[in-house]
């Protein structure tokens, strides 16, 4: 890709296809105000607080409203509003009464509204009003956008494939760091700082930041705090025999990718080495089992028949995978409560784990890509446990 963004054609192809949907169900309009859906929809990212921003489009216009702070960046060039509407805060602006505006110059104030959501999320201090209370249309909301995201283009799944090259980057460096005596936080930190020294030196101008988020972000936990799979806790120090559970999640063009992996101080022991191997053969047989045309649900049966058989079942504490994108988490969810058949072009982070009370957590994560006749696997990092264990 020339420049590591969505081509503002893409775009226009995706709120054309909106449209289409919101127009075969009689709707007159569309109305968003979830921050990644107006990404996806247009291109114009930002910073989501309780200040809403309010996007419009109809066949013949796309308006947007913002606060007075995302004017300048609201009127890019590349982002496709035929006009911009700030009001300068919250709650003086009174932005809900500028959505009922856009909707007037837009002639759906007394139609048909497809919505995503019914008003400004509740977030930050936020609490209204809602669309419906200040126009005289109706207000329709659907997850149609949601809908859309699930299934990735061409240029999105290369977008991700390119941060998946910077994960494996990323880790490398924090392999090379690991030993006794160190901090996770400390060595994430550094592992951020220079993996995005080095990404931006390479990608120079075709990278662009668009959130707070480090271009290069990476977390592990060590010892027996990976027995918990969301801790948050890295600032005990690193022991000679403890796992490593970690994540490098770099982004690119704001889609992110996903790579963990389960590392070993030193020499594993024989009950370390036993429960990697169940994990990494759970992960092959999830990997295997995704094509197009399969179940959900059918991806995390077979890993939960296989914790059975292994008698690991009981530490298992989470479903095989799910969809990424613009968000670390999308769905569709790789889980036996999921209904629906998976579909080419979907992307999964394919993660089957387990925890086991006084050992720790168990969990490779690779992100894959399903193709006409399986997947292609994005992250590519070293998954054996001779190449995962530092030497000490």
């Amino acid at each position: 890709m020339d420049k590591l963004v969505i081509s503002s054609s893409e775009y226009g192809i995706r709120r054309t296809e909106l449209l289409d949907e919101a127009e075969a169900d009689g709707h007159d309009g569309i109305v968003l105000f979830d921050a990644l859906n107006i990404r996806y929809m247009t291109g114009m990212y930002h910073l989501p607080t309780e200040r809403p921003c309010i996007v419009g489009i109809t066949r013949d216009r796309v308006e947007a409203v913002v606060p007075r702070l995302e004017q300048e960046h609201a009127e890019r060039a590349d982002f496709p509003f035929d006009d911009v509407t700030a009001y300068f805060d919250y709650p003086q602006g009174k932005p809900m009464q500028r959505a009922a505006g856009l909707c007037e110059r837009l002639g759906i104030a007394d139609g048909s509204i497809l919505a995503d959501a019914d008003g400004s999320p509740p977030r930050n201090g936020y609490t209204g009003p809602a669309l419906s209370d200040v126009v005289s249309g109706s207000v329709t909301v659907t997850e149609y956008v949601t809908d859309m995201r699930e299934v990735k283009s061409s240029a999105e799944i290369d977008l991700i494939r390119e941060a998946s090259v910077w994960a494996n980057y990323g880790h490398r460096l924090l392999q090379e760091k690991l030993e006794p005596g160190r901090r996770p936080v400390t060595i994430s930190s550094e592992v951020e700082a220079e993996g995005t020294k080095v990404m931006l030196d390479t990608l120079g101008d075709r990278f662009e930041m668009t959130d707070w988020t480090s271009p290069m972000m990476c977390k592990f936990t060590a010892g027996d705090v990976t027995y918990e799979p969301h801790s948050v806790d890295q600032t005990n120090r690193i022991c000679h025999g403890d796992n490593v559970v970690s994540i490098v999640k770099p982004t690119i063009g704001g889609y992110t990718t996903e790579l963990e992996r389960t590392m070993f101080v030193g020499d594993p022991s024989t009950e370390q080495r036993e429960y990697f191997y169940i994990m990494a053969e759970a992960q092959d047989l999830a990997i295997e089992t995704i094509a197009p045309g399969v179940e959900y649900a059918a991806v995390d049966e077979v890993v939960r028949d296989y914790f059975e058989k292994q008698g690991i079942a009981e530490y298992a504490k989470h479903h095989v995978g799910h969809n990424i994108g613009l968000e670390g988490h999308e769905r569709p969810f790789l889980d036996v409560d999921y209904e629906g058949t998976i579909r080419e072009g979907e992307l999964y982070t394919v993660e089957p784990g387990f925890y086991v009370p006084g050992v720790g957590g168990f969990r490779h994560s690779d992100t894959v890509v399903v193709t006409e006749d399986g997947t292609e696997l994005l992250t590519y990092y070293e998954r054996d446990i001779d190449s995962l264990t530092v030497e000490v």
